[in-house]
């Protein structure tokens, strides 16, 4: 991450039809990728905790949820080892694991389409803050993000009824 960016976390039932239970939006620290995420309609329990930001791989918590109690503060970090997310689905990167990343068109896998939609962009030499094309996040739309997709090409959402 180099910018601080706002990602979307989901609780979610860890019985199917897996119906979210509460959501919550906040800044995660480009420095730390730490956040703070309030909740208040989560009774105690366990749940499946997701996460999304607007280019990424929604991602799903460690196989089986996470125990959640109403009057506990939970941590969960996400960058510490792949199991931390359902089906190993996170990236090694400089020592942390990630979130994948160039799902710029939402569709839930990063694909040709995707590349398709970053090259384009990159021909066109697009700049600016918070481009969904600009999966490296450093303003500009160059071969740099074209690699990126192209080198997460095949990654998909990846959750229980899946």
């Amino acid at each position: 991450m180099s910018r601080r960016d706002t990602v979307t976390a989901y609780i979610h039932n860890i019985t199917f039809p897996y119906g979210i239970v509460d959501s919550a939006k906040s800044v995660i620290d480009s420095i730390t990728f730490k956040s703070l995420f309030k909740f208040l309609n989560v009774p105690t329990g366990t749940y499946y905790i997701a996460v999304k930001n607007f280019n990424t791989i929604e991602t799903w918590s460690k196989a089986g949820g996470e125990s959640l109690l109403i009057t506990d503060t939970t941590n969960y970090d996400f960058t510490t080892a792949a199991n931390k997310a359902y089906g190993n689905n996170l990236k090694l990167k400089n020592g942390k694991y990630c979130i994948y990343s160039g799902n710029v068109n939402g569709d839930a896998i990063v694909d040709a389409s995707d590349l398709s939609e970053v090259d384009n962009d990159s021909y066109n030499a697009l700049t600016g803050r918070f481009l969904r094309s600009d999966v490296n996040a450093d303003g500009t739309v160059d071969a740099a993000d074209v690699s990126l997709v192209d080198n997460n090409r095949g990654a998909v959402l990846n959750r229980p009824f899946f």
